[in-house]
């Protein structure tokens, strides 16, 4: 369970302090805490010198898994009236055949997933996650237990070949290159973005919210 609440200035804040992320949402919906708290924790992350981003081999699911129908959004979700920021999304739940793959893959209690499809010439801002969705659907699922900022585990797992002009952007450091089948974990309060300037090659991945309890030692 989460060991600590947000109380008194931000600054305080620690990288191995399990904050509850309900304390994270302000009434009204937004989550101005939330990015008061990550802002300070990556100019902590940057002054450890920590790495961004951790890159590892996995694997691909079976061809026919991740086919739900997508619909076309913004990085925020919302109707976009940036044009630029619009991707193909589906969406799978906790619940899901596809939510139950991606918990075992990547050891998870907890996920929500989007497959996210990058067409060319599109860009996604820089921008911190506030995993509002995953936050809704483990509150309605499991109303007696919270989680913390220590628990939350997020994931991009990419199910096409990296091609030229494409890239991902986490903090200070900017991957290219990878392979179907490789994902890559980043701290819950890193800033990230993305781009396709490929000529004419999609860009098909995983972006996975989800949450991981203590294990024993």
């Amino acid at each position: 369970m989460p060991s600590t609440a947000i109380s008194g200035p931000i600054s305080i804040c620690m990288l191995d302090k399990n904050i509850s992320w309900k304390t994270l949402s302000e009434p009204d919906g937004t989550w101005l805490n939330l990015t008061k708290l990550a802002i300070a924790c990556q100019e902590l992350h940057k002054k450890k010198q920590l790495p961004d981003y951790t890159l590892f081999e996995s694997e691909m699911p079976s061809a026919d898994l991740f086919r739900a129908q997508a619909r076309l959004e913004s990085a925020g979700g919302d109707t976009p009236e940036d044009l630029t920021q619009q991707m193909l999304v589906s969406q799978y739940p906790n619940d899901t055949a596809e939510a139950q793959w991606v918990r075992r893959v990547h050891g998870l209690d907890y996920c929500h997933v989007k497959l996210h499809r990058q067409p060319t010439g599109r860009v996604v801002k820089n921008h911190f996650d506030y995993n509002g969705t995953m936050f809704t659907d483990h509150l309605r699922d499991h109303p007696q237990q919270d989680f913390g900022t220590q628990d939350v585990v997020k994931v991009v797992h990419f199910l096409t070949d990296w091609r030229v002009g494409q890239v991902f952007m986490f903090g200070r450091e900017a991957v290219t290159g990878w392979r179907a089948g490789e994902a890559l974990t980043f701290p819950w309060y890193m800033e990230h973005s993305t781009a396709n300037a490929s000529e004419e090659h999609e860009r098909e991945l995983l972006f996975i919210a989800g949450v991981r309890w203590p294990r024993p030692l």
